[in-house]
């Protein structure tokens, strides 16, 4: 009688063994930048007064988001260091000149993130190289995902984050007029993404 029970429960474990089927786990989910609706800001202490803010008008990026794992995410980006606007055109002149960007000798600054961790039900940090000037160095920025839906018109899937943080301009060698233009830089991203 046992050695019957004991057959049978062996039958059911290895039907069950040969009919399970590992699950494959789902790779993340590239988006795009949408451009138009996504802002990547900066602002400055102008020497105790007031702050100066402006944007950077040119750039790409892409966002590989695991939204189960957001350890396995990653983004990537590139701004083009000329297309910034502080809506003063002679300010802006200055700020791509040799004394600041130097946008002629390095058109773009660029940003790869190196891990990402999540620190509540939707927010997180991502650490990345920042690349400025030729210098590269570590950069952390909070973030937050604000939101993941179809659009209602075009039902294509839309997904929305805010990151803010800071950088010391002198880390990259931008030192001019460091005492009247402080440190640290303050930034701060918009980024509306679609799934590809």
């Amino acid at each position: 009688m046992h050695l019957v029970k004991l057959f049978s429960v062996a039958a059911i474990a290895a039907t069950l063994s040969f009919g399970y089927q590992p699950t494959t786990a789902k790779a993340a989910d590239t988006y795009a930048l949408d451009k138009p609706h996504t802002q990547i800001k900066f602002s400055v202490n102008r020497g105790g007064w007031s702050r100066v803010a402006g944007w950077f008008e040119k750039f790409d990026g892409s966002i590989n988001f695991d939204e189960a794992d957001v350890s396995k995410s990653s983004v990537s980006a590139t701004i083009q260091t000329s297309s910034l606007n502080t809506g003063f055109a002679r300010r802006d002149k200055h700020l791509r000149s040799p004394d600041f960007f130097n946008a002629q000798e390095f058109p773009t600054m660029t940003f790869k993130s190196t891990k990402i961790e999540k620190t509540g039900a939707k927010t997180g940090k991502m650490t990345g190289n920042l690349t400025l000037l030729g210098v590269t160095k570590p950069v952390t920025l909070d973030v937050t995902f604000n939101r993941k839906a179809p659009h209602p018109r075009n039902k294509k899937t839309f997904a929305g984050f805010t990151a803010k943080g800071k950088i010391n301009r002198a880390d990259y060698g931008m030192k001019f007029i460091l005492g009247a233009v402080k440190d640290p830089v303050e930034i701060e991203i918009q980024a509306l993404s679609v799934k590809k």
